[in-house]
């Protein structure tokens, strides 16, 4: 998985890699995550490539040994309200160019995700429920957590049998 990883982080320049998936007033506790992974600033991401479009605020890509494939996490982030089809298209935006990324031949999962702040009201929370972003011929439902709990991100993947 190194050297996909290492495919990766070329494809999207080094001027677009950070650290952290936290941002915007919104954490995300890195804890219990790979330490072989690529954290996406996909603003920077989409600014280097010339890239237009609604998109996520980070992507993460870690190989899960356990099942031989690439687990591509879409992030989008929320500390205020928001509306699920602006979450839904920023998501779908980002899916596409993380597919460009990922050599074809590398089996992946994707998981479409947003991080939000107080609640989500309920309105948007039916519709967010309701919501998928495709990749790669797959339908897939975007799944929510809160900023600022104690190993978020790990939480949810684990959850999802992806970590």
């Amino acid at each position: 998985m190194s050297e996909v990883l290492n495919e990766i982080q070329k494809r999207v320049g080094e001027e677009s890699l950070i650290s952290s998936c936290s941002g915007g007033g919104c954490r995300v506790d890195m804890t219990d995550i790979p330490r072989e992974r690529v954290v996406v600033d996909v603003d920077m991401a989409f600014q280097v490539h010339q890239k237009t479009g609604k998109r996520c605020d980070r992507m993460l890509f870690h190989g899960n040994p356990a099942e031989d494939r690439l687990v591509a996490v879409l992030i989008e982030l929320k500390s205020g309200t928001f509306k699920a089809t602006n979450v839904s298209e920023q998501l779908q935006g980002s899916a596409h160019f993380a597919a460009t990324l990922i050599p074809r031949n590398i089996k992946t999962v994707c998981i479409p995700l947003v991080f939000y702040g107080d609640r989500v009201h309920r309105a948007q929370s039916g519709k967010l429920q309701e919501a998928a972003v495709r990749f790669r011929n797959r339908r897939i439902p975007i799944t929510r957590s809160k900023c600022g709990v104690s190993k978020n991100l790990a939480n949810v993947l684990s959850g999802l049998g992806h970590l």
